[in-house]
């Protein structure tokens, strides 16, 4: 059985200290003995990688030492691994568009294993409560990129390789994931015990936010059924600022159902494409004569 140590701050503290203090051209960065990315730029999925094997370590020899949302001196590593700025390099149309969307889709993994890290399921209160709450929140936004790069990356297909049953596939496996991790993400404002009510609230302020993104590119059933659960929430939720932040996302969403079923229903009233007339390159009768 592995040993378990509590984290005595003052020396560990010390170390951290200079390694954030460290110049901008420092090839290495360390946390509690373990190589971490620079902090000072935008990540990439094999940064989350490397931040992921280190905190994985550390984690089983320190207790609570992952880097806190709010911390003196692990906050700025949090804050890297949350920053928009993150989202540049996937974004960036001068780069190959299928490398981008790839690029997203490993950062997603990445971030879901965070989040493992993050959440404790079998702790009567979670631990790391703002934190695994924000990566949540941050999950969902690089969702959405994901699904803006695909559906761009899908308009560059041709309509043979749109039909192509490995690219329906893939497409759908998509769908699926951001349905499950959105459903996942107002289960959460559920949790009220291993949660405490601050967290929760600024918990519901970001997804007002960040769901609407998400919102377009999910499937009708699971719009309906969204649309269903915050109703709920902004009528039923113990916490008022929780009702409230739900209470200024419904009007949101259902701006955008209204707008996604007025297209739906355009697309299918207009009439189909005439063929076009057939040039006759064959010669008349006479002329053979």
């Amino acid at each position: 059985m592995p040993t378990t140590l509590t984290l005595r701050w003052p020396f560990p503290l010390a170390i951290l200290l200079l390694v954030l203090l460290t110049p901008l051209q420092a090839a290495e960065l360390f946390y509690l003995g373990h190589k971490i990315p620079d902090i000072h730029k935008p990540w990439r999925s094999g940064d989350y990688q490397q931040l992921l094997e280190a905190l994985e370590q550390v984690n089983t020899t320190q207790l609570n030492a992952l880097p806190r949302r709010s911390g003196e001196f692990t906050g700025p590593i949090y804050e890297r691994m949350v920053s928009e700025e993150n989202f540049r390099p996937q974004l960036n149309i001068y780069a190959p568009l299928e490398l981008r969307q790839n690029e997203a889709r490993e950062v997603l993994f990445r971030l879901k294993e965070l989040m493992r890290l993050y959440f404790d399921f079998r702790a009567v209160q979670q631990p790391y409560a703002a934190e695994a709450l924000s990566l949540m929140s941050y999950s969902l936004r690089q969702q959405a990129v994901l699904f803006t790069l695909t559906t761009e990356f899908w308009t560059t297909l041709s309509q043979t390789e749109q039909t192509n049953p490995v690219r329906l596939q893939g497409l759908q496996e998509t769908k699926e994931a951001a349905a499950m991790l959105t459903s996942s993400a107002l289960d959460y404002l559920g949790l009220t015990q291993q949660f405490g009510r601050k967290e929760l609230e600024l918990y519901a302020a970001e997804l007002s936010k960040q769901l609407p993104e998400l919102f377009v590119h999910l499937t009708g059933d699971v719009r309906h059924n969204l649309l269903q659960r915050v109703a709920e929430l902004a009528s039923q939720h113990p916490y008022s600022a929780v009702q409230s932040s739900m209470r200024q996302l419904e009007p949101v969403l259902v701006a955008i159902e209204q707008d996604v079923q007025a297209k739906l229903a355009a697309a299918n009233a207009k009439p189909a494409a005439k063929p076009k007339a057939q040039i006759d390159l064959s010669l008349p009768a006479q002329s053979i004569q």
